[in-house]
């Protein structure tokens, strides 16, 4: 195990970059403001209601790399921890925005972009369990679905330590990494549910 100074220094980073508020940077440059049109998200879903496709598609690859970059950064600071960590944080940093207080994203698209360093194959579970949750519930459904399957195969992968292609060793860390990731976006999926159902 890697010392906690080092892991402390990749918590720290991957929060940094997550934080970046790209979302509002890009969307103002096309002319909108995402918290105030929409649904007040600064994500891709309410980028590609609002401000159309391109905008939508460029705030995405922003938040992928995002992801991409705290976990690469947090493993070369603390190792393998030190990437989760980082992941994790990163996806606090953009769900948690201390530049608008703490009021940000809903941190998915920052989440496909630490798993595709971390567990890539990982997506293969994830993704048709949200599109079948999707065609039944809508997207917040489909999340939510999605949140359950990458939880129950990072769980599967770490029991039997199958091929994670060129991510990580697939051991406990994966487990961290499914909760850390339902703990920071799953309330946010959650509460656009009840909503949704609240309004018929």
């Amino acid at each position: 195990m890697v010392g906690r100074p080092l892991v402390t220094w990749a918590l720290l980073v991957g929060y940094a970059i997550g934080s970046i508020p790209s979302a509002d940077a890009v969307s103002r440059l096309s002319g909108h403001n995402l918290r105030t049109s929409g649904s007040g998200n600064p994500g891709t879903a309410n980028a590609l209601r609002v401000a159309g496709k391109t905008t939508a598609a460029m705030i995405l690859l922003i938040e992928l790399a995002k992801g991409a970059i705290a976990t690469t950064a947090g493993n070369e600071i603390a190792g393998a921890w030190g990437a989760v960590a980082a992941g994790v944080a990163a996806i606090g940093g953009q769900v948690l925005n201390p530049w608008f207080r703490f009021r940000g994203g809903k941190g998915l698209g920052v989440a496909v972009g630490v798993t595709a360093v971390i567990w890539p194959v990982g997506m293969l579970i994830v993704a048709p369990a949200a599109a079948a949750g999707a065609r039944f519930s809508r997207a917040a459904g489909g999340a939510i679905l999605g949140l359950a399957a990458y939880l129950i195969g990072a769980v599967a992968w770490a029991a039997n330590d199958w091929s994670t292609w060129w991510g990580f060793n697939p051991d406990d860390r994966l487990v961290w990494l499914a909760i850390g990731i339902i703990a920071l976006t799953g309330p946010k999926f959650a509460g656009e549910l009840a909503q949704r159902r609240r309004l018929g």
